[in-house]
């Protein structure tokens, strides 16, 4: 591969996101493989947004702990925004915690670093907003580093400036409540998304589960994860308590700093060591039951209008709705069953990444994505699902005239 992006020439891909794609990199400036993360073109949407986001990634980069991936470079290139960080080579915690999950005393010193390295972050004035195993590095030597520090924070200064309809940044299963629900968010997100990850590595299992993005969503704001403890009897109720606290719906109910987070984890470590001084030996855990999914169905309403664009790539093909009636009680009278004139229907271009996505309208099927969908004004139920993935689901709201693009990612079933 013959490519560059600024000064770097691209080795070889590392792995792709909704926002872009990474490589490994070579700075010939210093001779220093680097990984490269690359802003997919269609992110990029204006003038305004490539300044911020240049601004902020550097004010990131002046971040400096042991445990935070380094970001060295950041610059604008081929049309698209790169960001050069450092380079390293491990195993992320997802697979770590897949192939060869660590016993309670691993898991809460691993969970207590992170929580020292997210408060430092959070003083400086930077929120993660995507704190999720993938993005945690366990190096050759044991070390813990934070991967993507930030790059949701800048990926979201998009999402400020333009609502993007369909998508709320953030991995399903590790977001806050708040972030469910749209809300602003602190450090104390964070948080609750570290308390996830230290659930699932002392149960074995995730606290808020579905079968789709609605009753994942369900779990995070409504549901109660089991207590720890009554899974595996042999985890102290502290650290079942503890867990517990970090998984408060209430952001004011949670740990409000990682320092205070990292201080009762290091309590629960010294207690798990304290019975006569022995150190912990391996133990057969408490077979981990199946969450039952979540009860009920959580409607994401989203509002589509003019004046508000998705950012996400555009159909590239048309098979417009010419005989779509309007939803029920929002039809005119005497025009339930009569064509629409275009003049009053309003264009919904879907797509979906990945594509190819069945899409449902008021539960027709309408086709596939990438697709466009000439709706009267109102409220609609939509369904996207596609074999292999979690089923999405939200009410959209069409309320103006003209092209609205809804672009959706669709989050694979784990």
């Amino acid at each position: 591969m013959d490519a560059h992006y600024g000064r770097y020439r691209i080795v070889e891909e590392l792995g792709k996101g909704a926002m872009g794609v990474v490589y490994k990199a070579h700075d010939p400036q210093i001779d220093r493989m680097i990984a490269l993360k690359v802003l997919r073109p269609d992110r990029v949407t204006s003038d305004a947004f490539v300044a911020r986001f240049l601004k902020e990634a550097r004010a990131i980069g002046r971040l400096s702990h042991p445990h935070i991936v380094t970001i060295y470079d950041a610059g604008e290139d081929q049309g698209t925004i790169y960001i050069a960080m450092e380079y390293l080579e491990g195993v992320p915690l997802n697979e770590v915690i897949r192939n060869d999950r660590p016993d309670a005393a691993r898991s809460i010193d691993l969970a207590r670093r992170i929580a020292l390295t997210l408060d430092y972050a959070h003083r400086q004035g930077i929120v993660h907003r995507d704190i999720k195993p993938s993005n945690i590095l366990i190096t050759a030597e044991g070390q813990v580093k934070l991967t993507d520090f930030g790059i949701a924070r800048i990926e979201e200064a998009a999402a400020g400036q333009e609502t993007q309809a369909g998508e709320i940044l953030g991995t399903p299963l590790y977001m806050s409540p708040e972030q469910v629900m749209g809300q602003s968010v602190d450090g104390r997100s964070d948080l609750f998304s570290l308390g996830v990850i230290l659930y699932e590595m002392v149960v074995g299992r995730r606290p808020f589960t579905g079968d789709s993005i609605a009753a994942i969503f369900h779990a995070i704001t409504r549901g109660t994860p089991e207590a720890p403890e009554q899974v595996d009897p042999f985890l102290p109720k502290s650290l079942s308590g503890l867990i517990l606290k970090s998984l408060a719906k209430d952001p004011a109910e949670r740990f409000q700093t990682g320092e205070q987070m990292a201080a009762a984890l290091a309590e629960a470590l010294a207690a798990l060591k304290a019975p006569a001084g022995k150190t912990t030996t391996p133990r057969k855990r408490a077979s981990s039951r199946r969450l039952v999914p979540a009860f009920g169905l959580l409607l994401v309403v989203l509002l589509v209008a003019g004046g508000y664009w998705a950012m996400g790539r555009q159909p590239n093909s048309s098979a417009v709705d010419k005989t779509a009636s309007a939803p029920p009680g929002n039809a005119a009278p005497g025009n339930t069953a009569t064509p629409l004139q275009a003049a009053e229907l309003s264009l919904l271009k879907v797509s979906s990444e990945p594509p190819g996505a069945d899409i449902y309208v008021n539960e027709g099927h309408k086709g596939r994505t990438p697709m466009d969908l000439a709706l009267p004004q109102g409220k609609y139920e939509l369904r996207l699902d596609l074999e292999g993935y979690l089923e999405w689901q939200a009410q959209v709201q069409v309320d103006a005239e003209g092209e609205t693009p809804l672009n959706i990612t669709l989050w694979p079933k784990q």
